[in-house]
């Protein structure tokens, strides 16, 4: 796999409070490289990570996996 570059945003509900950009081969590898943390699908948690394909502008949603949302 080619690896590609992702914008990741650590998101507090809509409120972005960091973005750094990450080079991986997976957007959910992207996720957890910039975080530092596990991250699993987005249902509607508050603490949650927005990442962006800067390729192809697609857009994915993650949440911390429990108690890693606690470590902001």
């Amino acid at each position: 796999m080619t690896v590609r570059l992702y914008r990741v945003e650590e998101m507090v509900g809509d409120m972005p409070i960091s973005h750094p950009v990450a080079g991986a081969d997976t957007h959910w590898e992207a996720a957890r490289k910039a975080t530092g943390k596990d991250v699993t699908a987005r249902t509607d948690e508050r603490f949650w990570v927005r990442v962006t394909d800067e390729g192809n502008r697609a857009v994915y949603k993650y949440a911390f996996n429990s108690g890693a949302s606690e470590r902001i």
